[in-house]
């Protein structure tokens, strides 16, 4: 005689950007213990595959492909599969904004939101030849980065820039090697960067999590947002 099979829990979450329902289930014991020695190697290229193939083994729907996913997606099912799977708090520290004194607060990441910072502008002139057509970051630009070890600003330039442009070509980004792509962003001018921030970057969507709490010390009512939440899928 065979031992049971027990029936694993099904849940529903909405990708804002695929804007499509999908449904997950929590991950298992075996799955738990391969996050665990992902995290204990301490190597972050590790930790990020294991973590996405983890997250793509709870996805109950074949037509979604993780390595596709919008970064804001992802984030927001490798949270709710956290939640179902571990837990719906996280303990975080934070620190009063009038006396400095820190603590620890349960943070519920149920009540994570999507924070828009008003409408992205995708299309960018550079000067009066050349434009740039950018687009939200995926799962692959992320990882590549991280492969190859970029820097912060250029990896972000790296996985929003979709195409460069003039007025008889287009030049596709994902044709070029990381090199050549690394060359043109860092042959940008400052001006160029910035404008690409303030039109683009900086009003892209993110999810975060609002954390009010009372200063035990001073009675402070703070109100801090948590973001980078992809920190607590594990």
């Amino acid at each position: 005689m065979t031992l049971p099979a027990i029936e694993i829990p099904v849940y529903e979450v909405k990708l804002p950007t695929l804007n499509k329902t999908v449904k997950y289930k929590p991950y298992t014991v075996k799955e738990e213990k391969t996050l665990l020695m992902a995290i204990e190697s301490n190597d972050e290229k590790q930790i990020f595959e294991t973590s996405l193939r983890c997250c793509d083994s709870c996805i109950l729907d074949d037509s979604v492909k993780i390595e596709e996913l919008s970064v804001l997606d992802l984030e927001l099912l490798m949270i709710s599969i956290r939640s179902k799977s571990v837990g719906e708090t996280v303990d975080v520290r934070v620190t009063c904004e009038e006396c400095n004194h820190t603590l620890d607060i349960k943070a519920d990441i149920t009540k994570m939101k999507v924070k828009k910072k008003g409408k992205p502008k995708d299309t960018i002139m550079l000067d009066e030849t050349y434009g740039v057509k950018l687009k939200l970051p995926s799962i692959d630009s992320v990882y590549d980065s991280l492969v190859n070890k970029t820097d912060e600003l250029t990896s972000t330039l790296l996985a929003c820039i979709d195409f460069v442009y003039d007025e008889e070509t287009t030049y596709s980004f994902k044709d070029y090697t990381e090199e050549e792509k690394t060359d043109f962003i860092e042959k940008m001018t400052v001006e160029n960067v910035k404008k690409i921030n303030e039109l683009f970057i900086d009003k892209l969507p993110s999810n975060c999590i609002d954390l009010p709490f009372t200063c035990p010390s001073c009675g402070k009512e703070n109100k801090k947002t948590m973001e980078n939440l992809l920190d607590f899928f594990i």
